[in-house]
């Protein structure tokens, strides 16, 4: 295990992807054009990052759900590969008791990882959104930072298991964390252009690509591709624009144009783009359409073609959120204890009933329509967002009451609740079918 942590993402891993390229075909992470893809949000950096906020935590949330973890004789164990020692480096199983870790434990976290992987492969996903935080993922010079780094020497290891882990797809949040000051305008004629898009696409990009003077770390079938006119074009999607009174203070539909035209001249393709819009709709700042912080409004949708799909965040909050080309849903928005300027919410549709039906009534508005098969993307939000109670992972309760201390719900005694759930829902979704317990009603 040591030796595992101790890997360098160098040449070892240059010389493993040139075996695995040679292996495998080049057309593994791409998905037909009319293929229903099923995706989620993967925070996959820790749980905030320096704290492992569960119950009673004292950073950001309290973590009202705990992620928790079978012991290796659990039959469910298999869902993350803890049940034999043989699927994990070194030949020992790992010790997930304290799991979830952050970036920062070097020997565990790549672990965690691989077994997350392999947790949302069962439950039935296609590709993984994974979180980018760009300036805590990549260095200015747009090389790999250590938990990149560490990302990538998971997924290889599954590669290299034969166990074909799930592509990834760029979730890109907050394009105002940087490291130095930007001129916050996209549409700006300035030196880096768009460069609170470009700089935290390419740096994703260039993993998978490659560019000169710079080699692949990771093979293009890790990479989440959509096929368009004959071309696979990689996944990238966008969170808010501006949040919290920072951001970009304007862009327009040149903004994408150009980030296409980058894209193509780097990497010779264009990319497949993804964009969040506020929950509440173009009347509210924060999305792509609608009100600009610098004055105006802008029409950025699928609609209008300069994106491929968009999709409101908050899906889980407030029930499934469907759009021209892709779908939102999840099991509820929950912060009953929030720290700080965060003060106590209980978000949800007030149609949602007890425990596990939230979910099961977003997935039931979706499958029984029929003309939501039309939509290419239904994204799961999210995969392990425990702090705000909107999280499908392997967890349990935890600070789930009201400040009288009623329990306000239960998540039950059985953890894979959620993820067997999609497991179940997910194969209704890709073969465009609705289940007959949904028909009629």
């Amino acid at each position: 295990m040591e030796n595992f942590a101790k890997l360098r993402w160098g040449a070892c891993l240059v010389a493993m992807v040139t075996l695995c390229v040679a292996v495998a075909g080049a057309d593994e992470g791409v998905f037909r054009g009319d293929q229903r893809l099923l995706s989620t949000y993967f925070f996959w950096r820790g749980p905030w990052d320096d704290v492992v906020a569960t119950s009673g935590g004292v950073l950001g949330m309290s973590g009202t759900w705990k992620a928790v973890y079978p012991a290796p004789k659990d039959p469910r164990a298999a869902i993350f590969g803890l049940d034999a020692a043989a699927k994990w480096p070194g030949g020992a199983i790992p010790d997930a008791t304290k799991w979830p870790v952050t970036y920062k434990n070097e020997a565990q976290y790549p672990l965690w990882l691989m077994a997350e992987w392999r947790a949302m492969k069962w439950s039935g996903f296609d590709f993984v959104l994974v979180d980018d935080w760009h300036s805590l993922c990549f260095y200015p010079d747009l090389t790999p930072q250590k938990c990149f780094a560490a990302l990538g020497r998971a997924w290889l290891e599954l590669d290299k298991r034969g166990e074909k882990p799930l592509p990834m797809a760029m979730l890109l949040e907050t394009p105002f964390a940087w490291f130095q000051p930007k001129d916050g305008d996209a549409t700006e004629a300035s030196a880096d252009g768009i460069a609170e898009l470009w700089e935290p696409t390419r740096a994703f990009l260039r993993q998978f690509y490659g560019e000169k003077g710079y080699t692949a770390r990771l093979p293009l079938r890790a990479l989440a591709r959509v096929e368009v006119g004959g071309e696979a074009r990689p996944i990238i999607h966008f969170w808010f624009p501006t949040w919290v009174g920072a951001g970009l203070k304007k862009w327009d539909a040149w903004t994408f144009q150009e980030l296409r035209r980058k894209c193509r001249e780097t990497f010779g393709v264009e990319p497949y783009i993804g964009v969040n819009q506020h929950v509440y709709g173009p009347d509210m700042e924060g999305g792509w359409n609608g009100k600009q912080p610098g004055g105006g409004r802008v029409d950025i949708s699928s609609t209008a073609g300069n994106v491929d799909y968009d999709v409101a965040w908050w899906g889980a909050m407030a029930g499934p959120q469907i759009y021209p080309k892709a779908i939102a849903l999840g099991p509820g928005h929950w912060c009953p204890h929030q720290t700080g300027m965060k003060p106590t919410t209980l978000r949800y549709s007030q149609e949602y009933g007890a425990d596990e039906n939230r979910y099961v009534w977003c997935w039931h508005k979706v499958l029984a329509n029929p003309d939501d098969f039309k939509r290419q993307l239904l994204i799961v939000e999210s995969w392990n967002n425990n702090d705000e109670g909107c999280a499908i992972n392997y967890s349990e309760p935890k600070d789930f009451r009201t400040e009288s201390g009623v329990l306000i719900d239960r998540w039950g005694d059985k953890p894979e609740m959620y993820m067997k759930l999609t497991r179940e829902f997910a194969e209704y979704w890709k073969a465009g079918r609705c289940p007959e317990k949904f028909q009629g009603k």
